[in-house]
């Protein structure tokens, strides 16, 4: 079992997100922006894998990006991004700021397993 952070500030994706992955035997804790979530992370560092929006308040999810591979503790830390608002270019900056995978939303089921299966393997 792995601690799964999700940083999504819609309730309606935080459950079906959470519910996957909780069927899947993992635990899942939900961060409402990219401010929170890197306060979560900072504090506790036991977290095996982040799930992130792009567009969430307070701090979105490309400066979560950067600022966590900015600190040394996280460099390695995987990241799948979920967005439904952005295109290819946006995509390859997403990688190229150290996004492990990228998701379209709606996030199909199969999809965010298998993602999920491959960070943690």
């Amino acid at each position: 079992m792995a601690k799964i952070l999700i940083a999504e500030d819609d309730p309606i994706s935080q459950r079906f997100v959470s519910a996957i992955l909780e069927r899947m035997g993992h635990s899942a804790m939900v961060s409402p922006n990219g401010r929170h979530a890197w306060e979560a992370l900072s504090a506790e560092n036991s977290f095996a894998l982040l799930i992130t929006d792009i567009m969430m308040p307070g701090m979105d999810g490309t400066t979560l990006i950067r600022t966590l591979r900015a600190d040394e503790r996280f460099k390695d830390l995987p990241v799948i991004v979920m967005s439904a608002f952005i295109g290819v270019s946006e995509i390859s900056g997403l990688l190229a700021v150290g996004a492990t995978w990228f998701m379209p939303k709606p996030v199909e089921r199969s999809v965010l397993e298998e993602y999920v299966k491959r960070a943690l393997d």
